[in-house]
């Protein structure tokens, strides 16, 4: 469905179709896989009806919501509800939705914490600032599956990048990689980056994005 004007309600009819069960009493959409609406030129009320799909969802592996404008309001309530419900999604993309500190802060004190299927979140391109990596900080100290974490095109600031370098110590190796280009770090956060990567407690990155800053 990328590239279409779904739109809000296009969402909500989307969420009914596929929640909905057929003649014989099984759900529409029980075999569904793969969601793509990237650009699909819906907000927060329709992100909100994407989380009843993933809430739903017993099936759905890879999610792709880039470039939908929602802001915070859109991650937040039905959305993170569903996705904390949701025990198939391994991929998940939220580039450019304009989530903000809130936007994320809502969805690492919510599902991202303990999901256990999730090994790929992507949030480039989001207006994240420190606040932000301090979040993501907490999320890491407890979460058991993510192993790709992309935070390119944001504005973490060097004390973002030391505030990720914390979680990822208190991740005890679960993590393998890590994208944060485009972040403003700065020399001070590239450096304590760097430092990690090639330091024991930094053994389990396999991929370390650190171009741009």
């Amino acid at each position: 469905l990328s590239d279409n004007n779904i739109g809000d309600d296009g969402c909500r009819w989307l969420m009914n179709g596929l929640n909905g069960k057929t003649k014989s009493g099984e759900q529409v959409g029980q075999h569904l896989k793969v969601l793509l609406m990237p650009r699909a030129r819906f907000g927060a009320e329709g992100m909100q009806a994407i989380g009843g799909i993933l809430g739903a969802s017993k099936s759905l592996e890879n999610v792709i919501l880039s470039s939908n404008i929602c802001d915070a309001e859109g991650v937040e309530g039905e959305f993170s509800a569903g996705l904390a419900k949701n025990k198939s999604v391994k991929s998940l993309c939220l580039a450019g939705c304009r989530l903000g500190d809130r936007g994320v802060a809502s969805l690492c004190d919510g599902p991202l914490k303990s999901h256990p299927k999730l090994e790929h979140v992507s949030v480039q391109y989001n207006r994240l600032e420190e606040s932000a990596a301090k979040s993501v900080c907490a999320m890491l100290a407890v979460n058991e599956a993510l192993r790709f974490l992309d935070l390119s095109g944001n504005s973490l600031g060097a004390a973002g990048a030391l505030a990720l370098v914390e979680g990822v110590k208190k991740n005890k190796g679960r993590l393998q990689r890590l994208a944060v280009q485009q972040n403003e770090l700065q020399a001070k956060g590239v450096r304590a980056l760097s430092m990690l990567f090639t330091s024991a407690e930094g053994k389990s990155l396999e991929y370390l994005d650190l171009r741009h800053n």
